[in-house]
């Protein structure tokens, strides 16, 4: 019983947070303020939440794993390739930061903030062994750490940077794609092709108002969330 009123209150906590933070920017929301609109004292937030740092790392992870889960949904993709899958949820997480302005203070956020950086690093690394992407590519545990790490920040970097250098949602997506399969996993140009040509195909068949519809209330009623 006291474990499901300690998740309940965290899952408050961190649906305010969200929702603080997609309307007023990461610089403008101290615990103060989430403990007000919580309706705890700040002691009791930081007992749950110490820093701010936390808070945000709990968010990203479960908007992670919910965008994981509706990449997955994603019509046929089960038919494709492991590289043409993370086209596609590349994708998706830069199409939404483009289009929602508070969803993009959240993710610039994950991949500027050192702190959060470090986490959001180590999730495509989970989510990766957790599907079992890439247990058949010609690479090693090594090369594809490295591989993964390397377009976290290049695409974090180019995401931050998109406006100046006129970057679409499927550039930044074929950037980090091709370049995990060129450098890192050996790939022939022609698979690079046909994976970035079949990750296409993927998001043309997403239902971006479902996945956005998703996020926004990832933290809504009895929905698993990750803390």
């Amino acid at each position: 019983m006291a474990r499901r009123k300690n998740m309940k209150r965290r899952r408050v906590i961190l649906g305010n947070t969200f929702r603080l933070i997609r309307e007023n920017g990461m610089d403008n929301v101290s615990l103060q303020m989430i403990a007000e609109k919580s309706d705890i004292s700040k002691s009791l937030l930081q007992s749950y939440y110490p820093h701010k740092s936390k808070l945000i790392s709990d968010i990203v992870r479960n908007l992670f794993n919910t965008l994981d889960k509706q990449v997955n949904n994603y019509e046929q993709i089960e038919h494709y390739s492991s590289y043409a899958h993370m086209k596609a949820f590349i994708y998706t997480i830069v199409v939404l930061g483009m289009h929602d302005e508070g969803l993009d203070r959240i993710i610039s956020q994950a991949f500027t903030n050192n702190e959060t950086l470090d986490n959001w690093g180590s999730m495509p690394l989970d989510w990766v062994h957790d599907e079992h992407l890439f247990d058949d590519i010609n690479a090693t545990k090594a090369e594809l750490e490295s591989g993964i790490a390397f377009v976290t920040i290049g695409v974090g970097r180019l995401y931050y940077d998109r406006k100046k250098y006129h970057l679409t949602a499927e550039d930044l997506s074929n950037y980090a794609t091709s370049s995990l399969m060129y450098s890192f996993c050996h790939c022939s140009p022609d698979e690079i092709d046909q994976a970035l040509k079949d990750g296409h195909e993927i998001i043309e068949t997403a239902d971006m108002e479902s996945v956005h519809q998703a996020i926004y209330t990832m933290f809504d009623g009895e929905k698993e969330i990750i803390s």
